[in-house]
């Protein structure tokens, strides 16, 4: 839900037509703090002053859009502040979505050491030799998912 907010956000930015200081800055803002959060620099300081930041802009900006802009963010705070504090506390993603905050790896005891995950891995995080367990190198894993997909063996795990 945290990724889904900062969607809604992106997208308010662009709709926004910045007339109004609450509106313009505020989005941005709410922006900047909820891309912190998915991408493991979210502090408890800042789940406080975007609770705050979406309050003040919801009661202070002069359209309909900037005055309900704020909602995503209000609702997703309230109903899942779990996974925000998840986010925050843990460094993890419990969605398994934001990349900065996700890891994949190989469970040994599923791989068969086939290589269709080596072969298929763009970015060459991948080794291994035929019919021994295979191993990501979590420094050049980009988090595509395309060995996740193309492993019949559900032996890529997310974590």
């Amino acid at each position: 839900m945290v990724d889904v907010a900062r969607f809604f956000l992106a997208f308010l930015q662009d709709e926004s037509c910045g007339k109004c200081m609450p509106c313009r800055l505020g989005i941005d803002r709410m922006h900047e703090i909820v891309t912190d959060i998915t991408e493991g620099r979210g502090t408890p300081a800042q789940l406080e002053l975007l609770e705050e930041l979406a309050d003040t802009v919801s009661q202070t900006a002069l359209c309909g859009l900037g005055k309900t802009a704020p909602n995503p963010v209000l609702t997703t705070l309230r109903y899942f502040r779990s996974e925000y504090e998840a986010h925050i506390t843990e460094k993890r993603c419990p969605a398994g979505v934001c990349k900065a905050l996700i890891t994949y790896s190989i469970d040994p005891s599923k791989c068969r050491g086939c290589g269709v995950c080596l072969r298929e891995c763009v970015y060459g995080a991948i080794s291994g030799e035929k019919k021994q367990p295979h191993v990501i190198e979590p420094q050049l894993c980009k988090r595509c998912g395309i060995c996740r997909i193309e492993c019949k063996f559900d032996a890529i795990q997310v974590s």
